[in-house]
């Protein structure tokens, strides 16, 4: 006798309920967007209603299920976000990441060290508390930078890559602080398991990073150059963009199975993996003249007062779809602002033809085949998830709810403090002769876009406070999570309503 699972059909009430899950997630999204400027409010919104915590219309087996989906989301906008990146910028801007990244850890763990006398915690119960506040979630970071919501791309700029590469630090040493906690609270707090713990996860991370190096230099750029030197790929059924796809699931895939099973986090593996193809893609441009931006002018103010010219962002559409910018094959990335009341020149270089489009690469495969999916999809249920992961109902007692809030704003200015470097920083390049003057837009939104916690910290209490010897009492935990949702809200609220007013201007003083 075989096994096998009994198909059946779903019931009216399960599809009444998923479809207007889904469709509530983005209408709800796009809301919060254009009211707020964070549209990741309204799908978190949007969980913690239909989860566990309020109506409980999701079945366990569904919130479990969309967890993982949505951190398969979560993957790839990290993955994007390196895609999206320069690698040079990367490595330029590794030591100011380093310090910021630091700020965001030490900072936290020792504000936290003020829970003891609001809930009488011990020092080991302040540390676990601090560790969850100590990281930064990714996800929200990238969310708010992602160019179809606020209308240009911050992500390769200075002043984005200093950010995405901070977050990804601090989310790797939560993963640490995280392995660690869990070895204390399961009674197996030995300084040999600990120290094996650490040390695994620490190598592994910088293992992976520096082997990466050598292997796309001299292994997959060579490869992927020669195939771009043949025709017959971008013809071909199997060829062009679904090819180049493959390619990077592969790398994808690959990065995160080495990240996961030696012991780091996944998302520094996916984030790993986005900045090799970005290595790939920027060397290709270098030696595909023809797949360089087309001059792109701009009316308007924001744009034209700094004579400051961008190419074209991303355009949604779904996979396969022609559109203007898919048809000249505009590279998606750069600063751009798009306007309804503003008029758009495109003017191609030289004689070119704009029918005769150049190759497709790796950054228009993926914006045209991933991100519609993303957007839509993974990304609304991630954050739905993270809703209906949300202790919602405890949280409202009064003595839980004013803890609460003194322990968020002091995690708030934990945060906000990393945004001094911007300003501190000595010279990076040009523009430094006015950075005192000016950088202090980019000091508050990358302190800003610092603050939100979000699914790591989540993570984190859960861990603390489900292990066999709790490192968090029921108030500890109460009080933590109301730090991490009042950040998750006043983070993203903060760098919409910068972007909204400032515009490109938040890079000045030498960090666009």
């Amino acid at each position: 006798m075989w096994s096998s699972f009994t198909y059946h059909e779903p019931s009216p009430t399960s599809l009444l309920i998923l479809t207007s899950w889904l469709y509530l997630l983005n209408l709800f999204g796009w809301l919060s967007q254009y009211i707020l400027s964070a549209q990741l409010l309204g799908q978190i919104l949007i969980g913690i209603i239909y989860g566990t915590p309020l109506a409980g219309w999701l079945d366990e087996s569904w919130e479990e299920a969309f967890v993982v989906l949505g951190y398969v989301g979560l993957l790839l906008l990290v993955f994007e976000g390196g895609l999206s990146s320069s690698f040079s910028q990367v490595i330029s801007l590794l030591h100011i990441s380093l310090c910021v990244a630091l700020t965001g850890i030490l900072l936290p763990i020792g504000l936290s060290f003020i829970v003891i006398p609001l809930a009488s915690s011990t020092p080991l119960h302040a540390f676990a508390a601090g560790a969850a506040l100590s990281s930064t979630s990714l996800g929200t970071s990238l969310s708010v930078l992602n160019p179809t919501a606020i209308g240009f791309d911050l992500r390769r700029t200075r002043l984005g890559t200093a950010l995405l590469s901070a977050a990804v630090m601090d989310d790797v040493v939560a993963f640490v602080l995280a392995s660690i906690l869990k070895v204390i609270g399961d009674g197996a707090g030995k300084n040999s398991e600990i120290g094996k713990n650490v040390g695994r996860t620490i190598g592994v991370t910088i293992g992976l990073g520096i082997i990466i190096l050598p292997i796309t230099r001299y292994g997959l750029l060579p490869l992927y150059l020669r195939l771009r030197r043949g025709t017959k790929w971008r013809t071909a059924t199997w060829g062009g963009e679904p090819l180049l796809i493959a390619l990077m699931v592969c790398m994808f895939v690959g990065m995160i199975a080495a990240a996961g099973y030696a012991g780091t986090s996944p998302l520094f593996g996916a984030y790993v993996a986005g900045l090799a193809c970005a290595y790939i893609a920027d060397n290709e441009e270098t030696e595909n003249p023809t797949n360089k931006a087309l001059d792109v002018e701009v009316d308007g103010n924001d744009s034209t007062e700094r004579g400051r010219s961008y190419p074209l962002t991303r355009i949604n559409t779904f996979p396969g779809a022609r559109t203007a910018s898919s048809s000249l094959h505009l590279p998606n990335d750069g600063l751009f602002h798009r306007n309804s009341t503003q008029s758009t020149t495109i003017t191609p270089n030289n004689d070119y033809d704009c029918i005769a489009a150049p190759a497709p690469t790796l950054r228009s495969a993926f914006h045209h085949f991933l991100t519609p999916l993303l957007e839509y999809l993974l990304i609304p249920i991630f954050f739905g998830s993270i809703g209906y992961s949300i202790p919602f109902i405890p949280l409202w007692r009064g003595r839980i709810i004013w803890r609460g809030i003194i322990y968020a704003l002091l995690m708030i200015l934990g945060k906000a403090f990393c945004g001094l470097w911007i300003v501190l920083w000595p010279s990076i390049g040009k523009g430094i002769a006015t950075r005192g003057k000016t950088s202090w837009k980019g000091a508050l939104f990358l302190g800003s876009a610092m603050i939100a916690r979000g699914e790591i910290g989540l993570l984190i209490s859960q861990i603390a406070y489900n292990t066999e010897n709790p490192l968090l009492t029921e108030d500890e935990f109460l009080i933590v999570n109301w730090g991490i949702i009042l950040c998750t809200i006043v983070g993203p609220l903060g760098v919409g309503w910068m972007v909204k007013r400032w515009r490109v201007s938040v890079t000045d003083g030498g960090w666009d």
